[in-house]
């Protein structure tokens, strides 16, 4: 051992066990006195120390014989705002080195008082049980006192409550965690902190089995347990099954309004993540489920969604789109339906609550935008109007709404990009810019028997597979065509 032994007699101290606890068997043994005046006698600040400050707790190391670094990992910083342990920055609330709660049964086996020992895993907020004596854990008389024979009577002493359900899995992983034992399974959590697995467990499990408006404090430990260890076989598979979850909560909500933001949909999950996990970092859940509001719910690009501004767009919703369009809600709803982009009769409350996916509907908006409408349509292709009658009738101009039968549609309009569609199948074929003996437009071919121009078309868009030639280019977009004989 690095460090000189300058207490006799030596004692060993357990990995299991607080610094505060160690402090307090080794003040019990050389002076039968409590630990403050112990840590006085060797010129180490006892508030100091009890608060779990680095420098004092390794000078106690050094003169009791013991490496640094084992009190260390077992000593829980306590600051103004928050707790460090083991390089974890973590809320007061979460680890307590105070003495107040213990097994009875392990303190049964530690023998005399001036032997017992606090487990570090049992100052864990999230920590109910004794999983080597299947016992849930006592409440000390005094939950702040610094060693347990100052907290434990008789009466707490002699309590046994036992427990009926097997073991939760996180707290095996708590375990392997804190002897610095390797879980391969579950890699993802290696880079989060303790408290950030298991309270995104917690709130996972307890909106999933208790609903959107639970209270944590309310629910007594073994739904507490229960809820966590749900959760935590959720959140320990990886963001996939995470986002799986936040799915289940969100069409689970009860909510119905038109109106109804994330906190509706997401219960206490959104409040614990939007205004009570801002002084200690909540790690990737909040990145998930803010991924996950953006594709349920219409964001405004600057809006700030859990304490990150969202730039840009990534969903519409049906009120957002219809102001873009400039089309009334009830007739785009209607117009939409026809698309299958809205259920078939679905209400002014149904649809207002759809969210549109801004990359599938973006490419309709900008069709919208820059329709061209039936008068139009010769201009734009360079063909005459009975030819463009002939090609809308045959259904090889497609409107951008469809129109069931005649009259459906008050005013059909034509996709630009439709439109460039049937250009570039043109395009492509040899321009005749000066047409050779035996060629004819199209029009007279049709008129001497080659067939209707519905039929003809359909063949002179394909390139060397018939004998039709269409003249269009860019310069001359002109919808004429030669036919031989």
């Amino acid at each position: 051992m690095g460090a000189m032994r300058v207490l006799r007699p030596y004692l060993p101290f357990d990995p299991e066990e607080t610094t505060l606890s160690f402090a307090n068997r080794l003040a019990l043994m050389h002076t039968g006195r409590g630990m403050r005046h112990f840590l006085r006698d060797l010129n180490i600040s006892a508030p100091s120390f009890v608060s779990g400050h680095a420098a004092e707790t390794s000078a106690l190391a050094e003169m009791v014989g013991v490496e640094p670094e084992e009190l260390l990992a077992n000593s829980v910083d306590v600051k103004q705002t928050h707790a460090s342990f083991r390089d974890q920055r973590l809320a007061r609330a979460f680890l307590s080195p105070h003495a107040a709660h213990f097994c009875p049964a392990c303190l049964a086996a530690d023998g005399a008082r001036e032997c017992w020992r606090q487990r570090l895993i049992w100052g864990f907020r999230h920590v109910h049980r004794c999983d080597r004596h299947g016992l849930w854990l006592a409440h000390s008389d005094n939950a702040s006192a610094e060693a347990l024979p100052d907290a434990v009577s008789v009466s707490t002493f002699k309590q046994r409550d036992t427990v009926e359900d097997p073991t939760p899995e996180y707290i095996g992983w708590l375990k392997c965690s804190l002897s610095n034992m390797s879980t391969p399974v579950w890699s993802w959590l290696e880079g989060q902190t303790l408290e950030q697995v298991l309270n995104a467990s917690e709130m996972l499990g307890a909106v999933l089995e208790h609903g959107h408006g639970v209270k944590i404090k309310k629910l007594a430990p073994i739904e507490v347990e229960q809820a966590t260890d749900i959760g935590f076989s959720i959140y320990r598979e990886g963001p996939e099954a995470v986002t799986e979850a936040l799915d289940t909560i969100h069409a689970t909500s009860p909510a119905s309004a038109v109106q109804a933001g994330p906190l509706a949909y997401y219960g206490a999950l959104f409040d614990w993540l939007d205004r009570r996990a801002n002084a200690i970092d909540p790690g990737p859940i909040r990145d998930i489920l803010r991924t996950h509001i953006t594709k349920y719910f219409a964001i405004e690009p600057g809006t700030n969604i859990l304490g990150e501004q969202i730039t840009a767009r990534t969903t519409y919703s049906f009120q957002a789109l219809s102001d873009t369009l400039g089309i009334h809600r009830q007739r785009l709803s209607r117009i939409l339906q026809k698309f299958g982009k809205v259920p078939m009769g679905a209400s002014d409350k149904e649809s207002g609550r759809i969210v549109f996916d801004a990359a599938e509907i973006l490419p309709l908006i900008e069709d919208f935008q820059t329709a061209i409408s039936l008068h139009d349509i010769p201009g734009h292709l360079g063909a005459s109007k009975r030819q463009v009658e002939v090609l809308y009738r045959a259904g090889h101009l497609v409107p951008l709404i469809p129109a069931p039968e005649r009259g459906a549609v008050r005013k059909v309009v034509f996709s630009r990009r439709h439109l460039e569609q049937l250009l570039s199948k043109i395009m492509v074929l040899d321009e005749l810019t000066d047409p050779a003996d035996g060629w004819h437009p199209v029009g007279y071919a049709c008129q001497r028997g080659a067939g209707p121009f519905a039929d003809l078309f359909p063949g002179s868009c394909r390139v060397n597979s018939v004998r039709f030639v269409l003249l269009c280019s860019m310069a001359l977009p002109a919808f004429a065509s030669t036919w031989t004989t």
